[in-house]
């Protein structure tokens, strides 16, 4: 039995979802469906390894204030955390979801960390990295107060402890992260800022010294190269609804199959990226970030088309 995925969240959020029929700019609109979490990708990508059987710790910043409304909703949710208090307050992200016009995403930058935070976070992710953690995933963005490189700072803890870990970061953050050891798990546009577009972009990372890279193309699936094979993975049916959480959810697939495997080169990636893409599409379906469809999720995980490229 491997030890739980450890989620980083440094700029953690409440998030807000807000259903409505139709997004009127400039008018009123009433909202007859709200739902309210404690959120931030890594609270999603451990609330999916929760939903997919696995153990997950969130470990992330929180406010020095009372009340902490992000404690709360993480105790809600009945996720295990560490949470180190660095934040005047903990940001709130809006999603408003229409049929018609999919999903809008407001997003506050948050505010800046104490300067005591990195030198907290490391501590505390040295503390799970020592009682046992089977990987470790590091997401989202970076606060004001912390430098880009922390995410690659940590990255650098977890392999002195030779934990596998996942760097889901972007813009200068994914920079300094790309030759850190992290399998990268950039998006399209992120990949394309970071290295350029597709597979050869993905290749020069590895040959960079990214020991695989894993690329959300959205509804066109995703990328896996390593250092031995590249590959394809495209969904087995086009779906509909709210894709945000869909990329939490891929890298929640992932990490439970770098725990397992215990390394990077002992990771089946044709099963692995069937995984991502399944668990991803399955967070489409649901309308709150942080949570599959299980069912969808176990149908098309055998389903997903995947070859390798060459």
């Amino acid at each position: 039995m491997t030890g739980p995925i450890v989620t980083v969240t440094l700029n953690p959020a409440v998030d807000v979802t807000y259903r409505v029929d139709v997004l009127r700019p400039g008018e009123t609109v009433r909202v007859p469906d709200v739902r309210s979490r404690a959120g931030g990708k890594g609270v999603n990508v451990a609330a999916v390894v929760r939903e997919l059987g696995g153990e997950s710790v969130v470990l992330a910043l929180t406010t020095t204030r009372a009340p902490d409304e992000f404690r709360d909703g993480l105790d809600r949710l009945g996720l295990t955390h560490r949470l180190v208090p660095a934040l005047p307050a903990v940001r709130r992200t809006v999603a408003v979801v229409t049929r018609a016009d999919g999903t809008t995403m407001l997003q506050e930058n948050g505010s800046p960390a104490a300067v005591t935070a990195e030198a907290d976070v490391a501590a505390a992710l040295e503390a799970e990295l020592s009682a046992g953690a089977g990987a470790v995933v590091i997401s989202g963005s970076v606060p004001g107060g912390l430098g880009a490189d922390v995410p690659a700072k940590l990255v650098g803890l977890c392999g002195r402890y030779g934990v596998p870990v996942i760097a889901d970061v972007s813009g200068a953050a994914l920079r300094e992260a790309a030759g850190s050891g992290a399998v990268l798990m950039p998006n399209e546009d992120e990949l394309k800022e970071l290295a350029g577009a597709g597979v050869e972009a993905c290749r020069d990372l590895v040959a960079a010294g990214a020991p695989a890279v894993v690329a959300t193309c959205g509804s066109d699936g995703a990328i896996a190269v390593t250092a031995r094979d590249a590959w394809r993975a495209r969904p087995a049916e086009v779906v509909t609804g709210n894709p945000a959480g869909a990329g939490d959810a891929g890298a929640a697939a992932l990490a439970l199959r770098l725990a397992a495997a215990g390394a990077v080169s002992e990771v089946d990636w044709r099963a692995a990226l069937a995984d991502v893409v399944a668990t991803s599409a399955a967070a489409v379906l649901r309308p709150v970030a942080g949570e599959i469809d299980v069912a969808a999720r176990a149908r098309w995980v055998r389903a997903v088309q995947v070859e390798r490229m060459r």
